[in-house]
């Protein structure tokens, strides 16, 4: 297995402006477009991107994928037994599709001669967890620094790494991807149309009681700035945090993603909780003399969010103290197949210091009744650390 070097500059990244976007860019193609380019142009500035013919190597693009159309027979024998998670497009209910556990062999079937009234999209499969010696996709070098798979690799927790797999016609609502995360998606064989909307533009689209609708419609709309993005067989879109998408499969398809969170990003997931923390505060703020209220502030957050802050702060310290070890040379791996080199290992470091120096403003963290005190502990002596060896 060749083993590639990470390298970052050592820039600062400036505060996101979510009021400005720059314009989404034509096809970028991935022999042409170095790890460099995309990290400034478009990881840092928090733009989406297509990058065109990133898979063709991959396994899963040969073997998946027979005379350009889905291989049903190869995935039956491969991966037959297993069960993944199916949603019905076609079965609404609470404002979301319904979900079942399928056979993936009952699925193939269902692929090739759906004839009912169902429309099934196997979602959120957890492929590479089920089956980690399976090499079937190699993580492009462009999404490489993946703080959140790495976390839960090292912890051995769920991970966020997923195969979709869908008819034509099949869709995913408009949402915003879990704990305000980047993610990426390549399609193995298919064709989808990406609706992406500059963070922001969704407070366009909510109803009176703040929900957002299943399905944008432009008709309905006409003052919503979106972009409507065609991804191919073998391209990878770029979903920047905090862009609202939804997504349809205009053929038959079948896509590989991934979310993630990195320096780049990690600012913008701290806001977003205590955005959503906030919120949670003034829902319930009937309660706030209760002994309570913050630790149910807490609960309906992670609730809400997927995270609170106790997990958010044992995240970062997580990675600061391996990026900590990697600095002294103990561990210089990443995840996967590359190797962080020693900008980019203080990049992080910089990054993560400076999203700490504002969680011990907050307060939450300054009431020490809702903070672990091994937590509290541990930050302080991570920032100082930090600020000794990256300074």
């Amino acid at each position: 297995m060749s083993i590639n070097k990470i390298e970052c500059p050592l820039i600062d990244i400036p505060e996101y402006n979510y009021n400005c976007w720059s314009v989404v860019s034509s096809s970028l193609e991935c022999s042409e477009l170095s790890f460099l380019d995309f990290f400034s142009n478009f990881m840092i500035k928090n733009t989406p991107c297509i990058i065109r013919n990133i898979a063709s190597e991959w396994e899963c693009t040969k073997k998946w994928v027979c005379n350009n159309e889905i291989n049903y027979d190869y995935l039956k024998d491969k991966y037959g037994n297993l069960e993944a998670p199916v949603a019905d497009c076609n079965n609404i209910q609470y404002n979301s599709h319904c979900k079942i556990d399928m056979k993936v062999t009952e699925y193939m079937d269902y692929m090739k001669h759906h004839k009912d009234n169902r429309l099934l999209y196997l979602k959120d499969w957890h492929l590479r967890r089920n089956k980690p010696d399976d090499n079937f996709y190699e993580i492009p070098i462009f999404f490489a620094l993946d703080w959140l798979n790495e976390f839960a690799m090292d912890n051995n927790e769920d991970d966020f790494m997923f195969v979709y797999i869908g008819p034509k016609g099949s869709w995913t609502p408009l949402h915003e991807d879990v704990y305000c995360s980047y993610s990426w998606s390549v399609n193995i064989v298919g064709r989808k149309k990406w609706i992406l909307f500059p963070p922001g533009e969704e407070d366009k689209l909510k109803d009176s009681f703040g929900n957002l609708p299943l399905l944008f419609e432009a008709e309905k709309h006409t003052n919503v700035k979106y972009y409507e993005i065609i991804q191919e067989k073998g391209d990878a879109i770029f979903v920047p945090s905090g862009w609202h998408h939804q997504v349809a499969n205009e053929l038959n398809t079948i896509s590989v993603n991934h979310n993630w969170i990195n320096a780049c990003n990690v600012h913008i997931v701290w806001t977003a909780l205590q955005t959503n923390l906030t919120m949670v505060e003034h829902q319930i703020e009937e309660f706030k003399d209760s002994p309570e209220y913050s630790s149910q502030c807490q609960l309906i957050l992670k609730s809400l969010f997927g995270m609170d802050f106790k997990d958010f702060i044992s995240f970062l310290c997580y990675i600061a103290k391996k990026r900590l070890n990697q600095l002294e040379g103990k561990s210089r791996m990443g995840l996967s197949k590359y190797i962080l080199g020693i900008d980019t290992i203080k990049f992080d470091l910089i990054h993560i210091l400076k999203v700490m120096e504002s969680i011990t403003t907050h307060p939450i963290f300054l009431n020490k009744q809702n903070i672990l005190p091994s937590i509290t502990e541990d930050i302080i002596k991570i920032k100082h650390e930090i600020t000794e060896k990256c300074h």
